[in-house]
């Protein structure tokens, strides 16, 4: 199996639990756990198991007072994977989310600005990509 596919099981039984047409978490749970098991790279299974975790978010009622646009942005960055791929599809994958959240925002009450304060960690972790810590860069060849 490949990271897309495992992506569009992971999507459709988090839309599942969110909606009620799935309701037994621990079967979803196995069943995303069985395809992560087939995907060719370790870094992709260990992305795979950290995804399949927070799928328990799914069934757990938003918090009172929160609104219809806060759980939908939260929703969204709980589903979306930044941690996977190539630097290129990690940039993407962060830029179209925080398209994404202003957009929610932007149909937003009184809570759009809180809504959109949720894209500065993606901006953080777009900075990280592009311009990297000293430490995270690899020592120059020969030394």
């Amino acid at each position: 199996m490949d990271r897309e596919q495992f992506r569009r099981e992971y999507v459709a039984a988090w839309d599942g639990l969110v909606a009620g047409r799935l309701t037994d978490l621990a079967a979803a749970q196995a069943q995303l756990r069985e395809s992560a098991a087939t995907l060719e790279r370790e870094s992709e299974r260990e992305s795979a198991e950290r995804l399949i975790g927070k799928l328990a978010k799914a069934v757990q009622p938003p918090p009172p007072g929160q609104s219809p646009e806060m759980t939908e942005a939260l929703q969204m960055l709980n589903v979306a994977d930044f941690k996977s791929g190539t630097k290129e599809e990690r940039l993407a994958a962060l830029a179209a989310a925080r398209k994404q959240i202003w957009a929610i925002a932007d149909r937003a009450g009184a809570d759009s600005e809180k809504i959109r304060w949720l894209s500065r960690g993606l901006e953080a972790s777009e900075d990280m990509l592009t311009d990297p810590a000293p430490w995270d860069e690899p020592p120059p060849a020969g030394t």
